[in-house]
């Protein structure tokens, strides 16, 4: 049996005297397994830390009932309701719900101070939400906290007397009103088909943060806060009765909360939750009132941080693998050639071949074990002490949508363990190559005395079958299985994260195989390299180029991890880059303009079918919510607003421009449901011969100067010429998409017949195409420039031609209004967004989409991404340039021989370190050339496929700031790196090199 003591005995003692070597490749396993441990720690914090998020961002509201209007309802029915009732009735339903807050919120005007210092006001007013709070309530359960501003400290608010407020510091920074001063309100309170314009003055006793209190959007409501029984009282005097137990909303605070919402099981989550909402709904009516989650709708993000998750943990799990895979095997390798003839004796002496088998194999397993140990416990402490706490100070406090969330430090004992097995068993795997061949050492060659290292890796296996056409059989036949057995389950489960998590391994194979393939073409590249060189080091040139070429072999191991990392880096920058570009650009597509109003209610066009970066605006933009009303319900035809708003609209201020789109065929079908009146619109050839379904849109001439024209795009026909000549009031003329012109070979200048049908009536018009889109921003998915999208394909045609085709009466309803800001308002849309809510939020059905703030989560969301995932890749670079200094450690104790030759013809120590600098320099260079050049290529393959799958137009980039710090990183590590290892060699007199290596 062979003696285990013997065996420690021995691999201890070859990594002690390499310790250079030792020390390079344990720092490299160390960062790389520490990577692994960091994501999967940071996964956990958040994990575990995002229910706290939830109830930062949703103000800790596991439900809100509010009154829902339907069409039918008595027209003096109230938005405030006798809450008790409907208390009594959801405990009969369930026990789920712990406790119920009521609140009334009212709307109310403001004058803005001149300044802090003085009690003059100005003629401007601001539009405030005054939310009254029952304050005993509240405190008794412990419902959120009022802060000191810019302090996380008890304010002590525990009660307000009447007639006295608390300002949000937020909005009093606009107001400029101080502690004690007075300020009058002019409220406005919509109670029924009544509005009644009270106006009373208050005492503003306290300025004020809070902390689960509101939702985080409050925050940008311009929030006043009263006692409830202070509202009661103007209510009261001015309706005439006594509206106690009354509220606006009713929020209800689940018992459990813990076990009900779990970042990592979405899914089973929803069903939790929806199942208690749905039992409260049914108990207190479909029709009568609402219930929003507003826990469970932030959850729904939860999802898509799951999957970025998945991602990045493949993603690093994979490098971590094979580049300390790549590494250790390099170092193995290295240590068996300089100890081949070692190996020898100890056979010759009567050692068992396992014995070096089992030697080498322990080598690799105590490299592993000292770097994943290391890494783990590094990644423990740096996660804790410096990754949580650079996230919170730096990237969460600067995201607005997360409302001051913070992740506290959390890990699991499996997560320790998996980046221990995966450690421990990359090592065990890549020691096992070079273990076996000196197991299979002949002995008579290994003790040669004239042997040459590379005759250890000449042996070839003889066997009776074809290995070579066994293998090439079995890949052929994995990724057939793969495409046709795998992929469908994959599709057919609709889980994001096993779907993302399959394509980012289908994507990182893709690029490693093509990665090994462009080494092939390191030839050349080293051949272009050295001739850069040339003039830097004429003395040298020679024998620079003589030792790249003579110790390839060696450096095959850090060839292939510089490639793959730098092809790594490039390819993760222009992914994400793409990634955030597509869904920006989709966004733009979607809302058009910087405000876009649209009237809701309506059931989905059949023929619609959304984009993958369309609707909400990608990452960030997903909600989850609830509709357990009767759907049936004919569309209230009063609550949908008409051209006559946009007049409304134009007395606000930082309005620039209004642009109206008049009710769609699909919306004209909802609204005659009870006449039974069906209008469809299809488009043919002028003999119509064939036709097809299409989406009529009709326009205003200020369309084409409200939204943004760097997003509108035609193939065929002028911009400006097209969208003028389609307002001619005596003439059809109308813009097609490009989906529609190539489903039926229709060309600029063509006649297209378009049939109106209006029930039971059909009437042909006959109309001139000016124009052919393939992207008009606020159509995205009606303009596309793919056949496959022609059934819902878009025609453009003025408002006048679109009321007189579809003989709808003037003034017409209006599907959406695009909205252009003027440039000093901008930063304002939300505010903009605030007033019009609060003025018009009852009266119609709408929902108001912020350009500005949809792309702001959009950049928060990616610049994490981006950063995230760039310094997982900085390290992977730093992991290779510690493969390279190993390699080239090696490399100078193997040359000793030479480097004292050199030196007797006349060599310096600056020169000696000038010729091995650039001979690394030269490695580094040429394989990471490769690297940029294969990720580049994939990523380009990438991007212009992404771009054909979301139809939106492919923007070339390439990573110049990512390409030059790496190389920038590499050089500099490079120098001062090979500088310390030759340290010795430089100084050492070369009658004691020449004593040491004959």
């Amino acid at each position: 049996m062979v003696n285990i003591k013997t065996i420690f005995k021995y691999a201890f003692k070859d990594l002690k005297t390499q310790k250079v070597r030792t020390i390079l490749g344990t720092i490299g396993i160390l960062i790389s397994v520490g990577l692994l441990a960091l994501v999967l720690f940071l996964a956990d914090s958040i994990s575990m830390g995002f229910v706290d998020y939830l109830s930062i961002d949703a103000g800790d509201q596991d439900l809100v009932i509010t009154v829902r209007h339907y069409n039918g309802e008595p027209s003096n029915r109230s938005s405030f309701f006798a809450y008790n009732p409907i208390i009594d009735e959801i405990r009969t339903t369930t026990s789920e719900v712990q406790y119920f807050i009521p609140r009334m919120e009212v709307q109310g005007d403001v004058n803005i101070s001149e300044g802090f210092g003085t009690r003059d006001l100005t003629d401007f007013q601001e539009r405030a939400l005054i939310s009254g709070i029952n304050f005993s309530l509240e405190s008794q359960i412990g419902f959120g906290t009022f802060l000191k501003p810019d302090e996380n400290e008890d304010l002590g608010l525990e009660a307000l007397t009447s007639y006295n407020c608390a300002i949000y510091y937020g909005f009093n920074d606009e107001i400029k009103y101080k502690e004690n001063e007075t300020i009058q309100i002019n409220f406005i309170i919509r109670h029924g088909d009544e509005v009644y314009r009270p106006t009373k003055n208050f005492t503003i006793q306290y300025i004020f943060d809070y902390n689960l209190k509101w939702p985080a959007n409050y925050r940008n409501k311009n929030l006043i806060c009263v006692n409830i029984e202070t509202l009661y009282e103007i209510f009261s005097d001015e309706v005439g009765e006594s509206v106690e137990g009354t509220c606006y909303k009713l929020i209800s605070l689940f018992r459990d909360t813990g076990n009900l919402y779990d970042i990592r099981d979405v899914s089973g989550s929803e069903e939790r939750v929806v199942a208690i909402a749905s039992s409260i709904q049914l108990a207190i009516g479909l029709e009568e009132y609402n219930i929003e989650l507003p826990k469970l709708e932030i959850l729904s993000f939860s999802e898509i941080l799951s999957m970025i998750f998945t991602i990045a943990i493949v993603f690093v799990s994979i490098i971590a693998m094979l580049i300390s895979g790549i590494l250790i095997n390099g170092i193995l390798k290295t240590s068996v050639e300089e100890r081949i003839r070692e190996f020898g004796i100890f056979r010759t002496l009567g050692a068992h071949k396992y014995y070096n088998l089992a030697i080498v194999i322990l080598q690799g397993f105590l490299l592993c074990n000292f770097g994943t140990i290391s890494g783990i416990v590094l990644a423990l402490v740096g996660t804790r002490f410096l990754i949580i706490p650079f996230a919170n100070s730096i990237l969460l406090s600067n995201i607005a949508i997360l409302g001051g969330a913070t992740l506290s430090f959390n890990f699991t004992f499996f997560s320790i363990l998996l980046a221990y097995l995966i450690g421990i068993s990359v090592g065990f795997v890549v020691s096992i190559s070079p273990a076996v061949k000196v197991m299979r050492l002949q002995i008579i060659e290994s003790i040669h005395p004239y042997r040459h290292e590379d005759t250890l890796y000449k042996l070839q296996k003889k066997s009776s079958v074809n290995m070579k056409l066994i293998i090439t059989g079995i890949i052929l036949a994995l990724n057939g299985g793969f495409i046709y057995l795998i992929i469908p389950r994959i599709l057919i489960s609709a889980d994001l994260s096993l779907m993302a998590g399959t394509m980012i391994i289908v994507l990182m194979i893709f690029l490693i195989g093509v990665t090994l393939a462009g080494i092939g073409l390191m030839p050349i590249v080293l051949k272009f390299i050295i001739g850069i060189f040339r003039p830097i080091a004429r003395r040298l040139k020679q024998v620079v180029r003589i030792f790249v070429y003579r110790y390839q072999r060696r450096n095959t191991s850090t060839i292939i991890i510089f490639a793959l990392s730098f092809s790594f880096v490039i390819f993760t920058s222009i992914l994400l880059e793409d990634l955030s570009s597509t869904v920006q650009t989709g966004v733009y597509l979607n809302y058009g303009s910087d405000l876009l109003i649209e009237s809701n209610g309506w059931e989905e066009d059949e023929g619609f079918s959304g984009g993958m970066f369309g609707g909400g605006g990608g990452f960030g933009g997903f909600s989850t919510s609830i509709n357990l009303q009767n759907s049936d319900n004919q569309i209230n035809p009063d609550k949908i607003f008409t051209t006559d708003f946009e007049e409304e609209l134009l007395t606000f201020n930082g309005i620039e421009r209004i642009s109206s789109v008049l009710i769609r065929p699909y919306q004209l079908n909802q609204l005659y449901s009870q006449e039974e009146k069906e209008f469809m619109v299809e488009i043919g050839d002028y003999a119509g011969l064939s036709t097809q379904e299409i989406s009529l849109i009709g326009i205003d001439e200020r369309y084409h100067y409200t939204v943004d024209n760097k997003y509108l795009e035609l193939t065929r026909g002028d911009m400006n010429t097209a969208f003028q000549t389609i307002q001619d009031e005596n003439k059809m003329y109308c813009v097609i998409s490009e989906s529609i012109a190539i489903q039926s070979n229709f060309d600029l200048g063509d006649k297209v017949r378009i049939v109106i049908h209006r029930g039971e009536e059909i009437e042909r018009f006959i109309f001139t195409v000016v124009g052919m889109a393939s992207s008009i921003p606020g159509f995205s998915q009606e303009f596309t420039g793919s056949a496959s999208t022609a059934g819902n394909g878009g025609v453009l045609v003025s408002h006048e031609n679109y009321l007189n085709i579809m003989e709808i009466p003037e003034p017409t309803w209006v599907d959406r209004f695009f909205i252009r800001l003027r440039e000093d308002y901008l930063g304002l849309s939300g505010s903009l967004e605030e007033s019009i809510d609060s003025s018009y939020k009852e009266i119609y059905n709408y929902d108001i989409n912020n350009l500005a703030e949809t792309v702001e989560r959009q950049e928060a969301s990616f610049s994490i991404m981006d950063t995230f995932f760039m310094l997982i890749l900085a390290a992977t670079v730093v992991i290779c340039l510690f493969g390279l200094l190993s390699s080239s450690y090696s490399s100078i104790i193997e040359r000793k021989k030479e480097i004292g030759i050199i030196r007797t013809l006349g060599l310096k120590g600056k020169e000696i370190n000038r010729l091995f600098i650039l001979e690394a320099l030269i490695i580094m260079l040429s394989s990471g050339t490769v690297g940029v050049l294969v990720g580049w290529a994939t990523g380009w393959l990438f991007g212009s496929s992404l771009s054909l799958l979301s139809n939106i137009p492919y923007q070339f980039y390439f990573p110049w700031t990512s390409v030059i710090t790496i190389y920038s990183i590499s050089a500099l590590f490079i120098y001062f790196g090979m500088k310390m290892l030759l340290r010795k060699a430089r100084k050492k007199k070369i009658v004691e090199i020449y004593r040491e290596t004959m």
